[in-house]
């Protein structure tokens, strides 16, 4: 099993990857978004529909789903996607975010606001979630607008396992990877004592 999560892990790092160049396209986009103050995840939702679309037609992935519905304990998730690993297909189980970095009606968010949010604004929900799938790798996908910079973002996941142990986020990509307009972070999901990807 050790195997298929470190192969899954490099083929989601290339995903990203993919998708970044998808992504650095709309960088005027994004950063009318965050001038604007305004969080659109359902945007976020449509662009990767589409490149999602394309990289199954390729044979990058196998397949995937949205909004998949896995009964009343557990509710809807964002996105499955399936992908090859060395024993056959794993399920990357992933929630979508959008942040706004800056400033919105007057206030001021960063990651770390964001990842100390008990509510649905932050991510402590959807981790539990995902938590709660008996199978598969668990992941969040968070777009922010602007890029929070790698100190606000370790912050942030510090924060999160401190406050919400037994729940542990490990972060894949890093923002000093991206430009100032936006960043996209990859969050491995678990739970303290459980195996990890990295």
């Amino acid at each position: 099993m050790r195997v298929d999560r470190v192969a899954c892990k490099k083929s989601l790092e290339l995903l990203i990857a993919d998708f970044k160049k998808t992504l650095d396209n709309h960088e005027e986009l994004l950063g009318s978004f965050c001038r604007h103050g305004v969080q659109l995840e359902g945007w976020l939702k449509g662009e990767l529909l589409y490149f999602l679309d394309n990289e199954r037609k390729q044979k990058i992935i196998v397949d995937f789903d949205r909004e998949v519905a896995l009964g009343k304990e557990i509710g809807k998730v964002d996105l499955r996607l399936t992908l090859s690993a060395p024993s056959g297909f794993i399920d990357a189980w992933t929630e979508l975010k959008y942040w706004l970095i800056g400033h919105q009606r007057g206030s001021s968010y960063n990651a770390s606001f964001y990842f100390g949010d008990p509510t649905s604004v932050g991510i402590s929900v959807d981790a539990r979630k995902l938590l709660r799938i008996p199978n598969g790798l668990k992941y969040i996908l968070v777009l922010t607008v602007a890029n929070p910079g790698s100190d606000d973002w370790s912050t942030g996941v510090e924060k999160f396992n401190s406050k919400f142990s037994p729940l542990h986020l490990t972060s894949i990509t890093d923002p000093k990877d991206f430009p100032e307009s936006y960043f996209l972070g990859l969050l491995n999901v678990a739970s303290a004592g459980k195996e990890r990807l990295v």
